[in-house]
């Protein structure tokens, strides 16, 4: 078995040596495994990340009471026979606000905790474009796997009776409505859950390996869409914008990798009222089949210019992925945020 000898680096049990200390004399110090204080730092880790998803969780279950107090106290005159009415304007700005803080403030208190850098938190570099260009494409090409994977879920589903749902929200009609939804719906997400997922979370795990960071960020960022559609979508999507994250060097692909998926996602139910099913399912097949080519053409292009495109390094640590990955679920502040989001997606099941 190998120690961690802050004398020397690493060291075995039989040269650990002794330490004189006056009064006690010489004595052989407890030096701890390295593979017993990698699970300590794993298990740190997904208390922190797990401490921070029940902050993100329980800011969502009192969001509609937030909002009414600050509602009330900010527009007292929108409160009518115990009614609540705000203007889409005021209505989009709190929801807008809420997402934000309910995001950015338990993540960036995890940070400081863990003393993370701002510059390996947020990897906000200058990337090669033709890398960047090509992670693009490969990843419009996991959003349609990721979004038939969906599909495959909820029809084996409702083959047993189960049918899943997701969050509705109402789409404004006011000019300031429409653009502060559409900055909830894009440009906030693109930014913000970037900069959580695969800056702090990811970056964070990093140190633990690459091949363990990317999926347990994968499975972060899927349990925080609280629902079982978006669930498995956000994770295969996060595995394919968590990759190029890591290729590039930089938070750039994912950012706009996400606003393209949510952007085309915003266009597509504005145009819902106007289109009858049929050419709906035809404009969403085209938009398929499109991403496809794209996908196909980017992995080809970039195996030209990288022959080591999907290889990753050597994971550091003396623990396999496998136990690192179960050491982190594992976690007791991880275990009751993932079961808490698991009842909140209670919400979206229904027995059909």
């Amino acid at each position: 078995m190998t120690y961690y000898d802050n004398r020397s680096g690493i060291g075995s049990e039989e040269n650990r040596g002794t330490v004189y200390h006056t009064g006690n004399g010489f004595y052989r110090p407890y030096i701890e495994p390295l593979d017993l204080r990698e699970k300590r730092l794993i298990r740190g880790s997904g208390n922190g990340i797990g401490l921070a998803s029940l902050s993100y969780i329980a800011i969502s279950l009192l969001a509609s009471v937030i909002y009414l107090v600050f509602a009330q106290i900010l527009f007292p005159a929108s409160n009518i026979h115990g009614s609540i009415y705000l203007t889409e304007t005021v209505d989009w700005t709190f929801n807008l606000i809420l997402y934000v803080v309910s995001l950015i403030i338990p993540f960036a208190i995890y940070a400081l905790c863990i003393k993370m850098p701002l510059g390996v938190a947020l990897p906000f570099k200058k990337t090669k474009p033709a890398l960047t260009f090509g992670g693009i494409l490969v990843c419009l090409g996991g959003g349609v796997v990721a979004s038939y994977a969906v599909s495959f879920l909820q029809m084996s589903l409702e083959a047993v009776g189960i049918g899943i749902t997701m969050p509705e929200l109402e789409t404004p009609e006011t000019l300031p409505g429409i653009i502060l939804y559409c900055i909830t719906m894009t440009l906030a997400p693109a930014f913000i859950e970037e900069m959580i997922f695969r800056g702090i979370v990811m970056q964070s795990l990093r140190r633990f390996g690459d091949v363990f960071a990317l999926v347990a960020s994968a499975l972060i960022f899927g349990i925080f869409h609280l629902n079982l559609i978006q669930m498995p979508y956000a994770f295969i999507l996060g595995l394919c914008i968590g990759y190029f994250v890591m290729r590039t060097g930089s938070l750039w692909v994912g950012v706009i990798m996400h606003f393209i998926n949510n952007s085309v996602a915003v266009a597509f139910e504005f145009m819902l009222p106007y289109m009858s099913d049929e050419v709906y399912y035809m404009a969403n097949l085209v938009y398929n089949l499109v991403c496809i080519i794209l996908a196909v053409i980017g992995i080809v292009f970039l195996l030209t210019k990288y022959k080591d495109l999907f290889r990753f390094e050597k994971s550091p640590g003396v623990l396999s992925s496998g136990k690192k990955v179960r050491y982190f679920l594992t976690s007791p502040a991880l275990i009751i945020s993932m079961i808490a989001a698991a009842v909140m997606t209670l919400t979206y099941i229904e027995l059909l």
